[in-house]
């Protein structure tokens, strides 16, 4: 018979890697460059439907460079726009048909950058099935943790001892 805990730690493995199988094939475009003060790049991806996508932007050799960037969806709206001056960051946006999307980086300080960028879809949406196991994975592990320190008793000192 399997217990609680067997069964929790293996439906939160399964979950696991359900949803790296679903980040990994999702529609995304990586790209590392050089820029310029004050020059653009721009990526283009195609992402279908509506949901959440996103942009990892890391900047390896950082030294307080700041730049600008800016998501356009297929009709030319600005649907998200950010300044970042970290190292690295992790941005989301919204989009809501499909089409072309277009990520636009402007380098904006005063020297040349290396930058690596990632730009793509969460698939957000497909990611309901693995969440609800994984949750499910976790009530069983709470609920064997919970069976086993219920039965354990502890020693209490005899108070009235003379």
């Amino acid at each position: 018979m399997y217990s609680p805990f067997k069964i929790g730690l293996s439906l939160l493995i399964i979950a696991s890697i359900w949803i790296v199988i679903l980040f990994s094939g999702g529609e995304k475009i990586s790209q590392s460059t050089d820029l310029e003060p004050k020059e653009s790049t721009s990526l283009e991806l195609n992402l279908n439907k509506n949901g959440v996508g996103y942009y990892l932007l890391t900047i390896p050799n950082y030294s307080k460079h700041i730049v600008f960037v800016q998501i356009s969806d297929s009709n030319g709206n600005v649907i998200a726009d950010k300044k970042i001056a970290t190292k690295m960051s992790v941005n989301y946006f919204k989009f809501s048909h499909s089409g072309r999307y277009t990520m636009e980086i402007t380098n904006i300080s005063e020297s040349s950058i290396k930058i690596q960028v990632d730009f793509g879809d969460t698939k957000a949406y497909e990611i309901l099935i693995p969440l609800f196991i994984s949750f499910s994975g976790a009530g069983f592990l709470i609920f064997s943790g919970y069976k086993k320190l219920s039965n354990q008793s502890t020693a209490q000192p005899d108070e009235n001892t003379p």
